[in-house]
């Protein structure tokens, strides 16, 4: 098998699994680019796509060989310059989420760039999204927040465990509730809550259901700052990870809401030395 159809595999998933523009990204036309996928296809024996409704989508194994096509053209890549320059030009693609880049990956991760710089690049990527890129190829490592288990094929590295605070602002009644909150009394006031269907919300609506109560939901928001925003401003109280420094606001440990465990997720043989070098930066 050569090249040429790995890189039609990745154009194609590129171009949200369309032909078409799939062809134009690398001057083929539909029936080509087409013939390309069938040779990797064929030569692997396994459909890399198919149809859902209107829309072609790629199969479970069509992700798979397409994040092996990905490692390919990256070691390909690499070779080249390496045989043309002497020494090989790495770069390490890390997935993570805007919060986790700020308040968790930065600070352990700055060393390494300092040393290193250019070598590292950050896809902003929510937890379902970043996991994805993994899977996919599309990025060699994930931090995300989440249980020890993990997706098929990729293994998982506890980063850091962090505990859940309610924030209120100076003048709201929690700020004199001393320095932690039964989760019962927390779900007597007015709350900044994640959309439906993230972790964070589901725990909520259960302690509320458990306790034979709705939920008060002041604003569905997500992303930290905009959390201590709104707290700042008496909207609500917002509940946050320990690893979000809060000067301006009133912090309250949440007794009874589980912490949350920050993990750093790879895709198992995709190891470059550099990629390892990141991984013990992390891990510190």
């Amino acid at each position: 098998m050569d090249t040429d159809g790995l890189r039609a595999l990745v154009a194609f998933a590129e171009a949200g699994c369309n032909l078409t523009l799939a062809g134009r990204t690398i001057g083929l036309s539909q029936p080509a680019m087409h013939a390309r996928l069938q040779g990797v296809a064929k030569a692997l024996e396994t459909a890399l796509y198919e149809r859902q409704g209107r829309r072609l989508q790629l199969t479970p194994d069509g992700a798979r060989v397409l994040a092996w096509a990905r490692d390919v053209l990256e070691r390909e890549r690499a070779l080249r310059v390496e045989l043309r320059q002497g020494q090989a030009e790495e770069r390490v693609v890390l997935a993570c989420g805007e919060g986790a880049l700020v308040h968790v990956v930065a600070e352990r991760i700055a060393p390494f760039l300092r040393e290193r710089a250019g070598t590292l690049s950050f896809l902003v990527l929510d937890g379902p999204a970043a996991v994805a890129a993994v899977e996919r190829g599309s990025a060699h490592l994930a931090v995300v927040a989440g249980p020890a288990s993990s997706p098929p094929g990729l293994r998982s590295q506890p980063l850091v465990t962090a505990a859940l605070l309610a924030v209120a602002s100076r003048q709201h009644q929690l700020a004199r509730a001393g320095r932690a909150v039964e989760v019962g009394a927390l779900l007597e006031h007015r709350l900044l809550v994640p959309p439906l269907g993230r972790a964070l919300r589901a725990t909520l609506e259960d302690a509320a259901a458990a306790r034979g109560r709705a939920l008060e939901v002041a604003a569905e928001v997500t992303g930290w700052e905009a959390v201590c925003r709104l707290a700042a401003l008496g909207v609500g109280v917002g509940i946050i990870n320990d690893v979000v420094a809060t000067p301006d606001l009133a912090r309250l440990a949440v007794r009874g809401l589980p912490p949350v465990t920050y993990r750093l997720l790879m895709r198992r043989g995709r190891g470059t030395r550099l990629a390892e070098e990141v991984v013990r930066s992390l891990l510190g």
